[in-house]
């Protein structure tokens, strides 16, 4: 029994400190956050910090396995749900996923020099889901509540995937945004609805508009 409970005791301990290192890198980025900092929010000393994790890139990493796993869960979201549900809220998912994890998307440069050997990871889980959003666009046409054609698909994964990836650096660059909220991601979302508005079936477009 002392086992299993130092070991659960660890595991607390190690999702307590990915937690914290999540908002705080959230909050002001992965370099910007020094490990006393994330120790003191962690309720831990640094010494036990480093028992667990002995450097960022570590850290880093188990947080792209947590991230990843929200990624795909995002993409491969049930229709089951029904099917206006689902419509309606393909796009807003992307966004809440973008919220939750959002110094993966604004702090791209920073997380290079820190954990470098994520760059292969990070240019799968792209494809992938580039993968999985086709397939769910697919869907839709298969559905009748758009009209597209194969070319037409890809155009607007690849549009929206480059939207959705790059528009907090959009925001900061060209509209000197420093703090971001979830009202810049809400922009967002109708940027990428934009690109879907003219392949939209009289029925995609009264799901889209119906009030929740």
């Amino acid at each position: 029994m002392a086992v299993a409970t130092t070991a659960k005791q660890k595991q607390s301990t190690k999702a307590r400190i990915l937690a914290c290192c999540r908002d705080l890198f959230n909050e002001r980025g992965p370099e910007a956050v020094t490990t006393a900092e994330i120790a003191a929010a962690a309720g831990i000393n640094e010494g036990n910090l480093y028992y667990h994790f002995q450097r960022k890139e570590l850290m880093l990493d188990a947080l792209f396995n947590l991230f990843e796993n929200d990624l795909r869960a995002t993409a491969d979201q049930s229709h089951e749900v029904g099917e206006a549900a689902f419509f309606r809220g393909y796009i807003p998912s992307w966004f809440r996923l973008m919220w939750a994890w959002r110094f993966f998307y604004r702090d791209g440069a920073s997380i290079h020099r820190l954990a470098p050997t994520l760059q292969p990871r990070i240019r799968q889980l792209s494809r992938d889901g580039q993968a999985r959003t086709r397939a769910a666009i697919a869907h839709f046409a298969r559905a009748g509540l758009m009209k597209a054609t194969p070319d037409e698909i890809e155009r607007v994964v690849v549009n929206g995937w480059i939207i959705a990836t790059y528009w907090l650096d959009f925001l900061r660059s060209t509209q000197g945004v420093g703090k971001i909220t979830p009202k810049h991601l809400d922009a967002g979302a109708h940027q990428i609805r934009a690109l879907f508005e003219p392949y939209l079936t009289a029925k995609g477009r009264a799901l889209a508009d119906a009030p929740e």
